[in-house]
């Protein structure tokens, strides 16, 4: 039997939409260029010029709350974006970033000599291996989305910020987008400073727009 598509919920007196808009905290301060977690790094000056042009742009349609892991500099860019909106924030570990375990602060580089087998391990499963001591972006998923999914009943009909990472902002995607598996979330770009909007219906998931530089329109 067939179900009801999204076209029929959609025309039969669908719910107010929840935005969701996610962004990425940075650039941060790394000029190694080393895999980092929780922690973290902080926002270098850039980022955070950066962000606030994203927080001027947003403001219009002012977020009714912020909401980022307790990281370095996803939680200064919370405590930034929300003092531009004039709204409340909220900083949740369950939103960190993928710990990278014994990996953590060393360039690929170091991790490629020194663990050359796990690395051919992680190139064959992108989203089940998890590093010595870290986690798998399945793990990262497990973790984050009944986050995500709370926050957008809690906030139904209003608009939210999430200060993310290049993990769990896929794990919202996903949520939108539920034919994108995890280990293929990358092919969806999500850059430092810049916004993507999410609608959701009820339980389902409209991509509005993906990784835009923001723009501050003139009044």
């Amino acid at each position: 039997m067939t179900g009801v598509g999204m076209l029929a919920r959609f025309l039969n007196n669908p719910p107010a939409p929840t935005r969701l808009y996610l962004t990425r905290a940075g650039p941060v301060e790394n000029p190694a260029g080393v895999l980092y977690s929780h922690p973290g790094l902080p926002l270098s000056d850039e980022g955070r010029t950066r962000l606030a042009t994203l927080g001027e742009a947003l403001r219009p349609n002012r977020p009714e709350l912020v909401v980022a892991s307790d990281s370095l500099a996803e939680a200064e860019a919370a405590r930034l974006l929300a003092g531009i909106f004039e709204t409340s924030y909220q900083l949740r570990s369950e939103l960190r970033e993928r710990s990278w375990g014994e990996w953590e602060g060393l360039r690929f580089s170091q991790v490629r000599r020194t663990w050359p087998r796990e690395v051919e391990s992680w190139l064959d499963d992108e989203a089940g291996f998890a590093p010595p001591g870290g986690e798998s972006l399945y793990q990262v998923e497990e973790r984050s989305l009944p986050v995500i999914r709370d926050l957008l009943d809690s906030y139904r009909g209003s608009a939210l910020l999430l200060v993310g990472n290049c993990t769990v902002n896929r794990v919202a995607l996903k949520m939108a987008l539920p034919f994108l598996p995890v280990a293929e979330g990358l092919r969806l770009e999500q850059n430092y400073a810049e916004v993507t909007e999410l609608r959701f219906y009820g339980a389902d998931g409209v991509l509005v727009r993906l990784n835009e530089r923001p723009v501050i329109k003139s009044k």
